[in-house]
């Protein structure tokens, strides 16, 4: 049965096991996770769990690391995992996607859908957690209640990042993508040394929105982390 901001069905007890796998910058939420799966997902089979993106990347391209349902964290120290969905689902549809954040789903939700993740779940809401993974496993996806992202299938992403792809390396742009005043400001800040604390206390916001800055400048220029990103903004 689907239930309110579930789209998708209930996962059916086929007897095989579902590889998972997760990126979380917190190691002490990987281990919770990896306890507390069984519960949640009846049939995974805990395949890893990583800090940092790029071997994310690394062990979800993989054949013989390649899970079938990765948890992805969107906020990371050394990129982002809007970013890091959108690398994976690029490459292949053979991993589905489950974005988790402690922050606001909404702060993330849209852009997770467009980078090929498959829903969007709060950390902190465990039954939704298991609705999400079972919804996700079973080939559906999963929003909150109240959350109008577009998430879409795993083929069809693919299908669309590679064309998105393809077109702009055959662009005249250079394939630049156009930053907003405070994505700018940012990376600005950023290369010369300043903390999020430091540039939200300048401007007299909290230090998350000044995160939330950074990584959409991480995601627009197609970064790899936040240092790549700053490097791309001095290199113009």
């Amino acid at each position: 049965m689907v239930g309110n901001g579930v789209r998708g069905e209930a996962m059916g007890g086929s007897g095989m096991p579902i590889p998972v796998a997760a990126l979380d910058n917190d190691r002490m939420a990987l281990m919770a996770m990896r306890g507390i799966l069984p519960q949640l997902l009846p049939g995974a089979q805990w395949l890893w769990g990583v800090a940092e993106a790029g071997e994310a990347v690394r062990l979800a391209l993989a054949p013989d690391t390649r899970p079938r349902l990765m948890l992805v964290d969107m906020s990371l120290d050394d990129g982002t995992g809007v970013g890091v969905c959108r690398r994976i689902r690029r490459r292949t549809d053979r991993v589905l996607l489950l974005a988790v954040t402690a922050f606001s789903v909404d702060t993330y939700a849209d852009r997770a859908a467009q980078a090929g993740a498959q829903g969007i779940v709060s950390k902190a809401d465990v039954p939704a957690m298991a609705a999400a993974l079972r919804t996700v496993a079973a080939g559906g996806t999963f929003a909150p209640a109240g959350v109008k992202a577009p998430f879409g299938s795993a083929e069809t992403v693919h299908r669309r990042l590679e064309d998105e792809s393809e077109g702009s390396s055959s662009g005249t742009d250079g394939g630049r993508a156009k930053l907003g005043a405070k994505e700018t400001e940012t990376l600005r800040l950023l290369a010369r040394g300043l903390s999020y604390e430091q540039i939200a206390a300048q401007w007299g916001i909290a230090p998350a929105t000044v995160r939330t800055h950074a990584h959409r400048a991480v995601d627009k220029l197609g970064a790899k982390s936040l240092a790549h990103a700053i490097a791309i903004y001095l290199s113009r």
